[in-house]
């Protein structure tokens, strides 16, 4: 390249826009590169240390006549930096790929492909379904993979599911969306006498917290079912309900009329534990905003101050707010019914 070309590109702020452009491409590539590694399963065989071409392609390559692509698909990664190619094969060389594969980090490893594969289509899609007054479907999403990457809070919830479900004594429980059941799986762990029914709105997340229940060894004093709490009769049988991180899959306009619902359900004195993120600071509160305003039969995320509203308009008594993660807007909120 000839000095005047440059000093063009430099008083026309071109050059500084094309490094800017390329760094962030260069970010964007590797987030998609960790997540196809992890949910290809690459990066799980590449654990234990370098393996040779030939015997990647016996699990990556169904083709012979496509080892070229799983060749340039494997160059990518050692050109982002995460992978290593030598004498022995391909190995892991970046840090995040090497904690990524490992699968006690599976709920991050979700998070890297829940962010690859959904938020930047939510961001992307948003405009046009704008302009066409076209939502996204709650189908779109992927439930079991949404499931996974939820655990990230896990130790913040069971916090307080510890403050609610005490260690002895009969409770019943009800949690509406239970997801992969796991917080039902530690309330049951705290108290060897609580019971509980785990509702869950899709039919493949419902499927697969059934199937961790019964791993969990469970099945006899848990029961998960597929369905909508509010097309189901209220019956005053339960000591304690919970709702985690779902009440924006109710619109703003219908949250006051779930909660009275939910209320029906609990006996005297039953109390109600609802977490969720509220509006607040951060991308990933934002992204999450974006996906429950622009979804059929969701809606935004609530505001503080608005819940704790709506929860006594609902008719729970000594509602109680609090933070769970310093510096976050994801709160837990206690409600009462009274006598």
């Amino acid at each position: 390249m000839k000095l005047r070309t440059v000093l063009s590109l430099l008083r026309s702020g071109e050059l500084g826009l094309l490094l800017s452009a390329t760094g962030a491409m260069r970010r964007h590539h590797r987030l998609v590169f960790l997540a196809a590694g992890t949910s290809s399963g690459l990066f799980a065989r590449l654990a234990k240390g370098p393996v040779p071409l030939d015997r990647l392609a016996d699990g990556l390559l169904a083709d012979p006549s496509m080892r070229d692509g799983l060749e340039a698909w494997l160059r990518v990664g050692v050109g982002l930096g995460e992978l290593r190619a030598g004498p022995s094969g391909y190995g892991l060389r970046g840090a995040l790929a090497r904690k990524l594969a490992d699968p006690r980090h599976d709920a991050a490893a979700a998070l890297v492909e829940e962010t690859a594969r959904l938020h930047s289509v939510w961001i992307l899609e948003s405009p046009a379904r704008l302009r066409a007054g076209r939502r996204f479907m709650l189908g779109d999403q992927d439930g079991r993979l949404v499931a996974r990457s939820s655990r990230l809070v896990e130790p913040f919830v069971c916090e307080v599911i510890e403050d609610v479900v005490p260690r002895a004594g009969p409770v019943r429980l009800l949690e509406i969306g239970c997801g992969s059941a796991v917080y039902i799986r530690h309330a049951a762990g705290r108290n060897p006498e609580l019971t509980a029914l785990g509702l869950e709105l899709q039919p493949e997340v419902a499927a697969l917290a059934a199937e961790n229940v019964s791993a969990w060894g469970l099945a006899r004093r848990v029961a998960i079912e597929a369905g909508d709490v509010m097309a189901r009769a209220a019956e005053a049988a339960f000591d304690l309900a919970t709702l985690h991180n779902n009440i924006y899959y109710f619109p703003v306009e219908d949250r006051m009329r779930v909660l009275r619902h939910v209320r029906a359900f609990l006996g005297p004195g039953g109390r109600l534990l609802l977490t969720t993120l509220c509006q607040g600071k951060g991308v990933g509160v934002d992204i999450l905003d974006l996906w429950a305003s622009m979804t059929e039969g969701c809606g935004r995320l609530p505001r503080r101050a608005e819940l704790i509203g709506q929860l006594g308009e609902a008719g729970f008594e000594a509602i109680e707010a609090r933070s769970l993660i310093p510096g976050e807007s994801f709160h837990a909120f206690v409600g009462t019914r009274g006598a």
